[in-house]
């Protein structure tokens, strides 16, 4: 009896053995149709960074150094206040991740002698300029040449103001490489890569940063998302798809929110960008209006009931 039992363990255990080679020789349909291709070949990766190269060295002929001198007590004085959330604090001002230091800045040459600069660069609003802290603004050309500037028009609603060279110290105007806004919105996805290129704290540099697009439809379908390391140096700079298709512009970037290179950083569609050109070209100075404020504090005693009991009500809100 022990001897069939055996007999019959041994045959089992063959046939086992067979099935597990005759699993492991045929292809696993199930795993491969999941399974990652594998990462692609040098040659790929080679090819991708020198469209990369060559994507940055033609878009950086449209791209400036924008240097803007301030009043250090009048910036000092109005540092930005960012309301704390009580029990929690807020972020710490002195602290160079959160603090919006001073540029230089980037920005795009859209016309003759007109170049697009962020709207923060200027300081507070004013309805004919920039802030009184604002002393000079100072261009720098891809070829090296300083040109004074003024501001022709602001458009805070996407973060934009427009400067024009200043050509009577000289008697003349450069020739500037103008930058042509595509006839529509470039449609773009998640996921899709971009690339921004600006100048850094060497003007003569440049200055790129790549990413993807990360959302959609921002700031009431003015802007989109992007996870490229964004800086002062490139608030103001042309953002690219792989085509080379000019598809936005680095605004509406709070530092005291996200802080420096933070990775997330917004971009305004090309066609608000090109919208606001026309109106700042006609000499408008657009103000952004008022954020909703519900302005209700709650009463700091202990509640002995459920809910919060309202302790003030801040006057003209709601």
């Amino acid at each position: 009896m022990k001897k069939i039992a055996l007999a019959l363990a041994i045959i089992l255990g063959l046939g086992v053995a067979i099935n597990m080679a005759q699993d492991a020789a045929k292809p696993d349909k199930e795993t491969k149709s999941v399974r990652y291709v594998g990462t692609p070949s040098m040659k790929t990766h080679k090819g991708l960074e020198s469209h990369r190269i060559a994507l940055a060295k033609y878009v950086s002929q449209y791209t400036v150094s924008v240097e803007i001198d301030y009043d250090r007590e009048d910036v000092g004085s109005t540092q930005p206040s960012i309301p704390g959330i009580p029990g929690m604090g807020g972020p710490d001002m002195s602290d160079p991740f959160f603090r919006y230091d001073i540029g230089p800045f980037s920005g795009l040459v859209v016309g003759p002698n007109h170049i697009l600069i962020s709207d923060r660069c200027l300081g507070d609003f004013s309805e004919d300029g920039p802030s009184d802290a604002v002393q000079a603004i100072t261009v720098t050309l891809p070829n090296g040449e300083r040109w004074p500037a003024r501001v022709l028009g602001r458009h805070q609603q996407i973060d934009m103001a427009l400067l024009e060279l200043d050509c009577v110290i000289n008697e003349t105007c450069p020739e500037l490489d103008v930058l042509k806004f595509p006839n529509k919105r470039i449609e773009l996805q998640r996921g899709e890569g971009v690339v921004v290129v600006g100048r850094g704290q060497n003007p003569l540099g440049t200055l790129v940063n790549d990413g993807i697009v990360s959302a959609l439809e921002r700031e009431n379908n003015r802007a989109f998302q992007l996870d490229a390391r964004i800086g002062n140096s490139t608030l103001g700079a042309p953002v690219v798809n792989t085509k080379g298709e000019l598809v936005g512009m680095v605004t509406l970037h709070n530092h005291a929110t996200f802080g420096q290179a933070s990775g997330v950083s917004y971009a305004a569609y090309i066609d608000e960008v090109q919208d606001a050109y026309e109106a700042m070209k006609e000499g408008k100075f657009i103000a952004r209006p008022p954020s909703p404020f519900m302005g209700i504090g709650a009463n700091k005693k202990w509640p002995d009931k459920p809910g919060l009991e309202i302790g003030n009500v801040v006057p003209g809100s709601g």
